[in-house]
C-alpha cells in the first residue's frame, strides 16, 4: 500500500511539475496566434497595459460618486494631454539643437583633429575615411545617369559623337498625391493609436463585466482560483509599474540635476527623455543617452563635459539596475532575473519593439497563469522567483550528487533563520524519505543508498562539531543517566533516520546510542547495562515495514526486559488514526508515531511516566481496563505488553 502511495504522490508530483504535451501544443498555438495576430494583439495588450496603470486613479474617483465614464475622461484626458505636450516639447527641442550644429562645428572638427593626432598612425583613420567616402560616391549617380521611372538614363550621343542634353521633367503633383505623400505615414501611427485609446475606455468601462466574463471562460467551478489569479496579476502588474515610474522619475531627476551641474544645455530635457525611455528596458538608457552624448561632445572645447555626461549615465544606470531595481522588482514582480532577461529577447522576437516594452508586464501576467492553472505550472518555475526545489529537495539532491558540503552549507544557511529541530524534521527526514521512495521503487541503486545515508551522517557530524566548539554549548557525557536506543529498522536509511531522532534526543539528562540496523536484529548492544535502557525507538522509513517492526520489537522485550518503554516510529505513515492504532496494535508498542516531534514527545512522556497513549491522544479503553485491573489484583493480560513506572 505503502508503495501504490509513494507511486502516486510521484505521479502527481511529475504531472504537477512537469511540462506535458498538450501544455507544449497549447504554448506554441498561442505563440503562433500572437505572432500572426499582432496586429490586434500589440493594441489590446498596449491597452490592458495602459488600463492596469490608470485602473486606480479611475476606481478611487468612481469611489467618490464620479460616473464611470466621467470619472474616466478625467483620468485619461489630462494623461493625454501631458503626453502631447512631452512630445511637443521633446520635438521643439531636438529641432532647435539640430538648429545650433552649425555652431559647433568648430568644437567638432577641433576635437577629431586632436584624436587624429594622438593616434600613433593616422593610417587607419584616412582608410576609415576614404572608405566612407567611396561609398557615398558609389551610392551617388552622376548628373548624366539619372533614373526615370525607375529605369536608368545613359547620355544618348549625337551623330557627332557629341552627348546630347536630355531634359527630364517631373510630372506636376495633384492635391490627392500631395495628401498622400503628408497624411500616408501617419495614418498607420494615428490609426493605432487611435485604436489603442479606445481599448483603454472600453476596458475602463467595462472592467466587472470583463473580469465576470473571464471567471466564466474559465469555470464557475474554479472561481476561487481565477478570482485570485486575476487580483494577483492585476496587483503585480500594477505595484510594478507603480514602482517603475517611482524609479524613472527618480533617475530622470537626478540626471537633471548633475547635468545641469555639468553645464550641458536642455538638461531638463534630457532627463524627461530619459524617464520615458527607461520605460524600454536595456536599450532604453542606451537611446536616451546618444544625444546628451553627442551634444556634450559637440558643446564643449574639451573633455571634461563628455566624461562628465558618459560617467552619469554609467553610474545611474548600474546603481539603479543593480541594486535598486532587483530590491524593488523581485518582490513585485515574482519573476527571476534570468526570467526577465529571456522575456525581453521573446518578446523582441514575437513584437519587435512594442514586444520589448511589454515583456516584463506581459511576463507578469503568465507567470501568475502558471500558479494557478495546473496544466501550465512549468511556467512558474521556469520564470518566478521562488526557489525551483524545496529545502528538503535541494538537500536531497545534494546528497545525490554526491556533494556533502554544499549539503551542509544548505544546512547552515537553513539554521539561520530556523532552529536545529526544524532542520532535522522538515529538512533531513523529508530528505531521506525521498531518497526510500526512490528506492522503494527501484530507481535508487544500493551505492546511491548509502552515499544519502553517509551525506545526512557527514552533515549532523559537521553540525555537532561545530556547536561544540561554541561557547556555552558543551555537553557533558551523562554517566548514570538513563539510555534511550534509537534502533535502526532495515536499511542504512532508516539507520540515518535514527541518528536525526538520537540528534533531538539530546540532552535532559539522558544518554541517546543509535543501534545500527545489523546490530539491532540481532540485539548487538554496546557495553550498557541493560537495567539503565528505558526507552527503545524503533526507526523505519518504509510504512509497509509493520511486520518487521513487530518481530523486532518482541527480540528487545524478550532481551532487555517487558518494562522498557518502545516506541515504533513509521516516519512515512500517513496521519491516519486507524493505520496509526493498526500498526500500535501488531507491533505492541506503547506510541506509534510518524514525526520528529511526536517521536521526542513520546520519549519525554516515557521519561515522566505517561507512557500508553496511542498515536491520536485518546487513551486505549482496553488498556486502561488491563491497568485497573492489575491495580486491584486482577489477573494480568499474558497477550498485552505495558511500561511500568
Amino acid at each position: 500500500m505503502a508503495r501504490r502511495l509513494f507511486s502516486a504522490r510521484s505521479k502527481t508530483s511529475a504531472s504537477g511539475t512537469g511540462m506535458p504535451l498538450e501544455s507544449l501544443i497549447i504554448v506554441s498555438v498561442v505563440t503562433a496566434v500572437l505572432y500572426l495576430g499582432r496586429g490586434i494583439a500589440i493594441p489590446v495588450a498596449i491597452a490592458v497595459l495602459i488600463s492596469f496603470s490608470l485602473g486606480p486613479a479611475v476606481s478611487w474617483l468612481h469611489r467618490r460618486h464620479f460616473g464611470r465614464i466621467p470619472a474616466i475622461l478625467a483620468v485619461v484626458v489630462p494623461v493625454l494631454f501631458a503626453v502631447g505636450a512631452v512630445a511637443y516639447v521633446v520635438t521643439t527641442e531636438v529641432g532647435r539643437l539640430a538648429g545650433n550644429i552649425p555652431a559647433y562645428r568648430t568644437n567638432i572638427e577641433t576635437k577629431i583633429n586632436n584624436v587624429a593626432n594622438a593616434l600613433p598612425s593616422r593610417a587607419a583613420l584616412d582608410r576609415g575615411t576614404a572608405f566612407l567616402r567611396s561609398l557615398r560616391n558609389s551610392t551617388s549617380k552622376t548628373p548624366q545617369q539619372r533614373s526615370f521611372h525607375g529605369r536608368e538614363v545613359l547620355p544618348q550621343n549625337g551623330a557627332d559623337g557629341k552627348p546630347i542634353a536630355v531634359e527630364i521633367q517631373n510630372p506636376e503633383l495633384t492635391p490627392i498625391d500631395i495628401v498622400r505623400a503628408v497624411v500616408g505615414p501617419l495614418v498607420e501611427p494615428v490609426s493605432d493609436t487611435a485604436l489603442v485609446l479606445l481599448f483603454v475606455i472600453f476596458f475602463l468601462a467595462e472592467k466587472e463585466s470583463l473580469r465576470d466574463r473571464i471567471i466564466r471562460l474559465a469555470g464557475v467551478r474554479d472561481l476561487h482560483r481565477t478570482t485570485r489569479a486575476m487580483d494577483e496579476a492585476g496587483t503585480r502588474v500594477s505595484r510594478y509599474l507603480l514602482l517603475q515610474t517611482v524609479v524613472n522619475v527618480t533617475f530622470g531627476l537626478v540626471l537633471t540635476i548633475v547635468l545641469y551641474a555639468a553645464g550641458l544645455p536642455n538638461a531638463a530635457l534630457w532627463g524627461g527623455l530619459a524617464t520615458m525611455l527607461r520605460f524600454i528596458p536595456y536599450l532604453g538608457v542606451v537611446a536616451a543617452s546618444i544625444l546628451p552624448l553627442l551634444l556634450a561632445f559637440a558643446v564643449d572645447p574639451g573633455w571634461h563635459m563628455l566624461a562628465w555626461t558618459a560617467g552619469t549615465f554609467l553610474a545611474l544606470e548600474l546603481l539603479t539596475g543593480n541594486v535598486v531595481e532587483p530590491w524593488l522588482y523581485g518582490s513585485s514582480t515574482g519573476l527571476s532575473a534570468v526570467a526577465l532577461v529571456l522575456s525581453a529577447i521573446f518578446w523582441t522576437w514575437l513584437w519587435g519593439a512594442i514586444g520589448l516594452l511589454l515583456a516584463t508586464p506581459l511576463t507578469v501576467c503568465i507567470a501568475v497563469v502558471g500558479r494557478y492553472v495546473p496544466q501550465l505550472a512549468f511556467l512558474d518555475i521556469l520564470l518566478g522567483n521562488q526557489a525551483p526545489l524545496r529545502p528538503h529537495e535541494a538537500f536531497y539532491q545534494r546528497l545525490l550528487a554526491d556533494n556533502p558540503d554544499e549539503a551542509l552549507d544548505q544546512a547552515e544557511e537553513y539554521l539561520r533563520t530556523h532552529t536545529m529541530p526544524a532542520f532535522l524534521g522538515r529538512v533531513a527526514l523529508r530528505a531521506l524519505l525521498l531518497a526510500e521512495r526512490d528506492r522503494l521503487r527501484g530507481a535508487l541503486e544500493d551505492e546511491y543508498v548509502k552515499q544519502v545515508a553517509d551525506g545526512v551522517r557527514a552533515v549532523l557530524d559537521s553540525l555537532n562539531s561545530r556547536m561544540r566548539d561554541e561557547p556555552g554549548l558543551k555537553r557533558m557525557p551523562a554517566i548514570d543517566s538513563d539510555v534511550v536506543i534509537c534502533a535502526a529498522g532495515r536499511s542504512e536509511l532508516d539507520e540515518a533516520a535514527s541518528m536525526l531522532l538520537a540528534r533531538a534526543l539530546e540532552g535532559n539528562g539522558r544518554t541517546v546510542v543509535v543501534l545500527p540496523y545489523a546490530a539491532a536484529i540481532h540485539i548487538a548492544l554496546p557495553d550498557i547495562d541493560p537495567a539503565r535502557i528505558k526507552t527503545v525507538c524503533l526507526s523505519y522509513l518504509d510504512p509497509e515495514a509493520v511486520p518487521h517492526a513487530r518481530y523486532l520489537a518482541r527480540r528487545f522485550r524478550r532481551r532487555i526486559g517487558p518494562d522498557i518503554s518502545l516506541i515504533a516510529a513509521f516516519w512515512g505513515m500517513e496521519q491516519d488514526a486507524a493505520k496509526l492504532e493498526h500498526a500500535r496494535t501488531e507491533t505492541r508498542a506503547d506510541r506509534i508515531v510518524h514525526s520528529l516531534d511526536a517521536a521526542v514527545e513520546a520519549v519525554n512522556q516515557a521519561d515522566s511516566d505517561k507512557t500508553g497513549m496511542p498515536a491520536n491522544d485518546e487513551p486505549d479503553l482496553e488498556e486502561l481496563a488491563d491497568r485497573i485491573s492489575r491495580a486491584i489484583g486482577g489477573p494480568p493480560d499474558d497477550h498485552r505488553l505495558t511500561t511500568t513506572a
